[in-house]
């Protein structure tokens, strides 16, 4: 039996020595289902593309409109005469004058003084006076305006005496820083007629002599009415 045994063993292990390799080359056989395919990659879309800008207007700024009653840019020109504290109408003293109002409340005054005496002798009186005030309104109605203002003011000029009536020898000349109080009164936007006082706050200079001096007074106190035609 043990001989039967080991014979049988020795057969079993033949065959299947033999059939290894048969199993090893025979196919994989195929699965019942196909496999889905694999998903494309995605692609990332393209970028939009960026919007042109607007192109820009320009614009012109927003100005209010001036009121009928404004002054700012307003110039005008105008005369003036002057005379002493008493009398106004005896005017001694013609004066030529511009006045820009910078704003409604605000205006630069320029003025200028030229007189010319009579012959006498030989003799002639003259004066030139140039000067400038600025002007600030302090109350303003529908057509009146009253204004003060303080400047510079420089004379220079031979004066004829009033009881000899001889004309000073040498020139004098005059710094002044004027004070002036005004009222304006308006018929029309263009036109204009005031009444003020002006009076020499100081005034340094060399009255026909080789000496200088500085006054501080009140007393000096002037009339003057002028009239104004202004543009825009």
């Amino acid at each position: 039996m043990t001989r039967i045994a080991i014979s049988a063993a020795t057969a079993l292990a033949i065959l299947l020595g033999a059939a290894l390799p048969a199993l090893a080359q025979a196919p994989v056989p195929a699965p019942m289902y196909a496999p889905a395919p694999a998903p494309a990659p995605m692609m990332a879309p393209a970028p939009m593309p960026m919007p042109e800008p607007a192109p820009v207007i320009p614009v012109a700024p927003i100005v209010a409109p001036k009121a009928a009653d404004d002054m700012t840019g307003s110039v005008g020109f105008g005369v003036g005469v002057s005379g002493g504290t008493t009398d106004l109408v005896k005017a001694d003293t013609g004066t030529v004058m511009m006045k820009y109002w910078l704003s409604d409340a605000f205006a630069i005054m320029p003025t200028l003084t030229i007189q010319l005496g009579a012959v006498k002798d030989g003799d002639t009186s003259w004066l030139l006076a140039p000067g400038a005030l600025a002007m600030f309104n302090l109350l303003k109605g529908a057509s009146t305006r009253f204004d003060a203002g303080v400047g510079l003011g420089f004379s220079v000029g031979k004066a004829r005496d009033a009881t000899t009536g001889a004309v000073a020898s040498d020139a004098a000349i005059n710094l002044s820083i004027p004070v002036a109080l005004n009222v304006e009164h308006f018929f029309t936007r263009w036109f204009s007629m005031g009444l003020g006082t002006r009076f020499d706050l100081i005034n340094f200079g060399k009255p026909n002599s080789d000496t200088w001096s500085m006054q501080v007074e009140l007393s000096n106190v002037r009339y003057m009415g002028s009239l104004f035609f202004y543009t825009d």
